[in-house]
């Protein structure tokens, strides 16, 4: 990248808290955030659980009139992009807005809204239907509303690639900046994809972890155990201030971490399945390190995708071999998403964001959950909060359906 780009605000709304301080307060407390779902017969009746915002009120956020418009998956998105704001101590009467851009990644759009007017279709006919129901659902939603509701005109993106979605919009966005298109960028993802009709579709992709949470094998999210059988959903959204470093330093930001790296790649196979061997992901890696002038050795804390399916950890485990040889079992690695459920259009931005605070507070966050570890993966996986003998630059990865990969790099800022 030709311009430096840096983390300046977070914005987190979380199963484990309202705001960077509480998430990852309860991120170090190793505090699991997934529960039963409640509030609908059919995810009652089927034992779904999933990563549930609790004390999330729209109205803290944004003007009532405004949130009644909005479906959940938005409002989470403007709750994080005003925190993220605050969090950068951005002045917005003294930044170009003509240069300060939206990046979104969202997977499902808004179902929530959409079944509430579904039903009003079929049962009252169409003359009861919202006329917020198209700008409800679109995954563009958010960028449009804090676009409007914080004057943002620069340079901007929605981006859907399924859960890998919020990863790439951090990493579109640093690379928007470093190409000298924008000086900011609010960078995010969010998602709210515990409705009914959400869930479903989750589940179709084979993903989602069986069992029953009244039976004897219950539903949960152990990325890398023996007994593995898939991720939990979760609800919420994170947003970053990304910024050309001179920027930043101008006007005396703080900065968490810098952005260093970043690449994709696409194994091209069946949105329903993985392809038959890695090759896709272990590129992703190598791309992003090469990006920001790196090698293997440089990294010291890999935070997994952690798709928690059998073959899914086993295929991130044979390119974290690939990529990083002998120094692969000593590497950390982690998925503290086993906490509060896969946020997937913003689970990759809730990575980077630990990822950033794992870096400021030398923190290694830990997998949760974990029973028996599979030894047949060979990794050294953080199951419990851990200071960093060492912790300067991080590596993120991020999965989606149909073989879409991602990775990022974060460094410290030595500067700063």
């Amino acid at each position: 990248m030709s311009r430096r780009v840096v983390m300046t605000g977070l914005g987190m709304i979380t199963p484990g808290g309202l705001g960077k301080r509480d998430t990852w307060a309860s991120t170090l407390a190793a505090k699991p955030c997934i529960r039963p779902l409640t509030g609908h017969p059919l995810t009652e009746r089927s034992g779904w659980q999933g990563g549930t915002l609790e004390g999330f009120t729209p109205a803290d956020f944004m003007p009532k009139r405004l949130a009644r418009k909005l479906d959940p998956y938005t409002q989470y998105a403007v709750a994080a992009s005003r925190l993220a704001l605050e969090d950068g101590a951005i002045d917005l009467e003294k930044v170009d807005r003509e240069r300060f851009g939206v990046f979104v990644g969202n997977c499902l759009g808004g179902w929530d809204y959409t079944d509430r007017e579904l039903r009003k279709l079929h049962t009252q006919g169409y003359k009861a239907l919202s006329p917020f129901q198209a700008t409800a659902w679109f995954p563009a939603a958010p960028q449009g509303q804090i676009s409007i509701l914080f004057g943002l005109r620069g340079h901007s993106k929605t981006l859907v690639c399924d859960r890998a979605s919020g990863l790439v919009s951090l990493g579109y966005a640093a690379r928007t900046i470093a190409q000298g298109t924008a000086d900011l960028i609010l960078a995010g993802g969010a998602e709210a994809p515990l409705t009914p009709f959400a869930y479903l579709a989750c589940t179709t992709e084979g993903v989602v972890a069986e069992g029953h949470a009244s039976g004897a094998e219950p539903r949960a999210y152990r990325p890398f155990d023996s007994s593995r059988t898939g991720l939990l959903p979760g609800e919420g959204a994170v947003f970053v201030v990304l910024e050309e470093r001179e920027h930043a330093l101008r006007r005396g930001a703080h900065v968490y971490a810098e952005v260093d790296g970043f690449a994709l790649s696409s194994d091209a196979c069946h949105p329903a399945t993985l392809p038959p061997e890695e090759g896709g992901l272990s590129r992703a890696m190598n791309g992003a390190m090469s990006d920001a002038g790196l090698t293997p050795r440089d990294i010291h804390l890999l935070l997994a995708d952690g798709l928690a399916t059998p073959e899914g950890d086993r295929q991130e485990a044979i390119a974290i071999q690939k990529v990083f040889g002998d120094h692969g079992p000593r590497l950390p690695v982690t998925a503290p998403k086993s906490m509060t459920g896969h946020l997937y259009g913003a689970a990759g931005a809730l990575d980077a964001a630990w990822g950033a605070l794992a870096i400021e507070h030398r923190q290694l966050p830990p997998t949760v959950g974990i029973q028996h570890l599979d030894p047949a993966l060979g990794l050294a996986v953080v199951t419990r909060t851990e200071p960093a003998r060492q912790l300067e630059t991080v590596l993120i990865n991020s999965r989606g359906a149909g073989g879409m990969n991602a990775s990022l790099v974060l460094r410290r800022d030595p500067g700063c």
